[in-house]
């Protein structure tokens, strides 16, 4: 039989970058704690006390375009730790000084964007885990708790194609279990030979993200991967619970925004067939 340990208490202050898990019961195996600084315990949502993170959706768009169809969207999540626990309270200035924090990411990545788009809004949800009783691991969100409105914009005057990005992964404790985040329409002075990216490109972005997040940290929002399942040997095993990031990766491959092209041509040829 395998081995499972309750969880520890996590101090306060919780250090920048320290490996948590927050898990609902039951809990994983010994063995998968070992990699682990702290583990605490997460409540679903038909708990009196449920454990809430926070699900931010930075949602930018072309400025020639009204399609939503066309919105580049990354995400973030954070979960609050209050005095070694969880805190679900999220009150408006919990709000704010998040928004102010990823306000700044955002601003700061629009000098590595094409000036041909800009971001429009961010959203942030309060999210929870269902019980294990329901198939669905995540309760539904209804509406955004608050919307920010944004009027940033890119400045790069280079262009590449509109389904290019760059991607940061959140590292956690388990390799399985990473975070990505689509950094969207980074100018074209951004490629290096071979089609790769600008190593000091690379390293800016990587110290922009690990920044912030250390910022967020420092202010008790812990940046976190929502994690739902763990392997055993060969056997997948439902778990759900918050992994904590603990490092930030960015490397010089270029990926795909979205696998679809715009919405609408702006412009088309055709020509006649025959002889």
């Amino acid at each position: 039989m395998l081995r499972r340990m309750a969880p520890s208490p996590i101090p306060s202050p919780l250090p920048p970058w320290a490996r948590v898990l927050v898990q609902l019961a039951p809990f994983i195996p010994t063995a998968l704690q070992n990699v682990l600084e702290y583990f605490g315990e997460a409540f679903p949502a038909d708990h009196a006390n449920p454990t809430t993170w926070l699900h931010a959706q930075l949602i930018g768009q072309p400025k020639s375009s009204t399609e939503r169809a066309d919105d580049f969207v990354t995400t973030i999540d954070l979960l609050n730790v209050t005095n070694g626990f969880p805190d679900s309270s999220w009150t408006q200035a919990d709000f704010d000084t998040v928004h102010a924090h990823l306000d700044n990411l955002c601003t700061s990545w629009c000098s590595r964007m094409s000036d041909d788009y800009r971001w429009r809004e961010m959203r942030f949800y309060l999210r929870t885990f269902n019980p294990y009783s329901i198939t669905e691991p995540f309760a539904k969100t209804g509406p955004p708790a608050i919307i920010y409105p944004m009027t940033v914009a890119g400045t790069k005057l280079a262009y590449q194609a509109p389904q290019v990005c760059v991607t940061s992964t959140d590292r956690t404790a388990y390799p399985l279990h990473w975070g990505r985040n689509y950094w969207p329409h980074p100018g074209g002075a951004t490629v290096a030979s071979g089609g790769m990216i600008q190593p000091g490109e690379v390293d800016s972005l990587c110290e922009l993200v690990s920044g912030v997040y250390e910022l967020l940290m420092a202010d008790d929002f812990f940046p976190v991967v929502p994690t739902t399942q763990y392997t055993q040997g060969t056997t997948v095993i439902p778990m759900r619970g918050l992994l904590t990031v603990s490092e930030v990766q960015v490397d010089n491959l270029f990926d795909i925004l979205r696998s679809r092209r715009p919405k609408r041509a702006t412009y088309k040829k055709i020509l006649p067939v025959g002889p």
